[in-house]
């Protein structure tokens, strides 16, 4: 139910309310601060009222236990709908200018999860058994922290995502597309629209299966179509009240800083460690820049360097194989370098096969699917491993056109940890 506001007040609300395009939550959060407000100084008309008000005001929400960040926010409110009041000159000046809420020192609202905190989430009921609980959205509560890890998407992004959305950039790689497109469809701010390269464990764990399973319903249903919305009409609503509980009643997280909301810092501290640039892991998590000059060129980054970053990716510590269901072959060597080329769904970066004391350099071959390979560079053979013969026979003709070129990349990385990136297969 509305708040209600006596005339004048509700008067000057709307002025605010019908000055611009708003959501309906953040009218009615904007309601309530200025009902409860006009309660306080009941008799008072808005052209009356002091500075004297608003500091009483500010003592009052004190005194009820209200955190000091609350009551910062609450006062913020007053001081916009009264600043707008006084640029139509309804009012002679801002009386919530300049007041001020003491901030005691206190702990982050919220914090990473660490390693040994993710290993027990992803070994818990969900992850070892059958549990899909109807309050955790069904499959939804298998993926949604998968996901999260691995994306760094807010929990409302991932919850009102279509099929459609997991989408492929030939040459590169499968994505999920951060949109506000549908009707139904919410983002943050504008920096929120954003493309997300999938993780490969994302795609050895089954979740493009999953995806494939849904497409075959309809591209244009829920990728998460048994989540319903909670009466703010957030789909991600009633499923983040159901895995706060999960994780103090069934993984015994107590750590109230810990929600669902800590999987996208943990998503931004892994990208410092591995040393991913700011302005891609911006791009990745859809956060704002105050850099200027990042605010130009197309809306959209550039998806090269966030396959890239996503390449890098790999959070310490962690070790998800029982979830895997298209494990990379188990006796090859990772890469050692960032993907040097990629098309039709091959993706390649160098790795040395170590011989006594000497290596020899090879190409590391993977498919979306999970399929990986090992190539030997000066001979073109398949050293280990196995791809689909169609796959194989790009790989071993790329090769052959590219072998000068493959070997001035590895001697160069070599001398200067530069590996230059070399034109894919057309």
């Amino acid at each position: 139910m509305a708040a209600i506001l006596p005339g004048s007040w509700s008067k000057l609300f709307d002025l605010w309310a019908d000055s611009a395009i708003r959501r309906e939550t953040t009218v009615d959060d904007y309601r309530k601060v200025f009902a409860a407000f006009a309660e306080l100084v009941r008799g008072k008309e808005p052209e009356s009222v002091s500075r004297v008000d608003v500091l009483g005001f500010r003592d009052f929400l004190t005194m009820r236990g209200q955190s000091p960040v609350t009551v910062s926010r609450k006062i913020g409110i007053l001081k916009t709908l009264f600043g707008m009041a006084r640029d139509y000159e309804r009012l002679p000046a801002n009386p919530a200018d300049r007041i001020r809420v003491a901030h005691a020192a206190r702990q982050k609202s919220r914090v990473a999860f660490s390693a040994e905190d993710l290993s027990r989430i992803f070994h818990s009921p969900i992850y070892t058994g059958d549990y899909r609980p109807a309050s955790g959205g069904g499959d939804a509560c298998y993926w949604l922290p998968l996901l999260a890890l691995f994306t760094g998407a807010r929990v409302e992004e991932l919850a009102q995502l279509l099929v459609r959305d997991v989408r492929v950039a030939k040459g590169l790689g499968w994505y999920i597309d951060i949109n506000d497109e549908a009707e139904h469809s919410h983002l943050k701010n504008a920096a929120s629209r954003r493309r997300i390269p999938l993780h490969q464990t994302l795609i050895d764990c089954g979740f493009l299966d999953y995806a494939q399973s849904l497409r075959e319903i309809s591209g244009s249903c829920f990728l998460f179509p048994a989540l319903k919305r909670n009466p703010r009409g957030k789909l991600g609503g009633y499923f983040s009240t159901f895995f706060s509980a999960y994780l103090r009643r069934r993984v015994r997280i107590t750590d109230r800083r810990k929600v669902f909301h800590s999987f996208r810092h943990t998503f931004k501290d892994v990208c410092r460690r591995v040393g991913v640039d700011e302005a891609v892991h911006d791009a990745l998590t859809g956060h704002t820049s105050p850099h200027a000059g990042r605010r130009y060129g197309n809306e959209h980054y550039p998806l090269e360097p966030l396959f890239a970053a996503m390449e890098r990716f790999e959070v310490p510590g962690l070790d998800v194989s029982h979830l895997c269901v298209h494990p990379l072959h188990p006796s090859l060597p990772k890469p050692e370098t960032p993907t040097i080329s990629a098309y039709y769904g091959v993706v390649l970066a160098f790795c040395r096969i170590r011989e006594s004391a000497s290596s020899h350099p090879c190409l590391h071959a993977r498919c979306h699917d999970g399929a990986a390979a090992l190539f030997s560079i000066t001979d073109n053979t398949l050293v280990a491993g196995t791809l689909p013969f169609a796959k194989q026979v790009l790989v071993h003709a790329w090769i052959e056109i590219h072998r000068e070129e493959l070997i001035a990349s590895w001697e160069n990385g070599r001398a200067s940890g530069d590996y230059f990136r070399i034109d894919p297969l057309r």
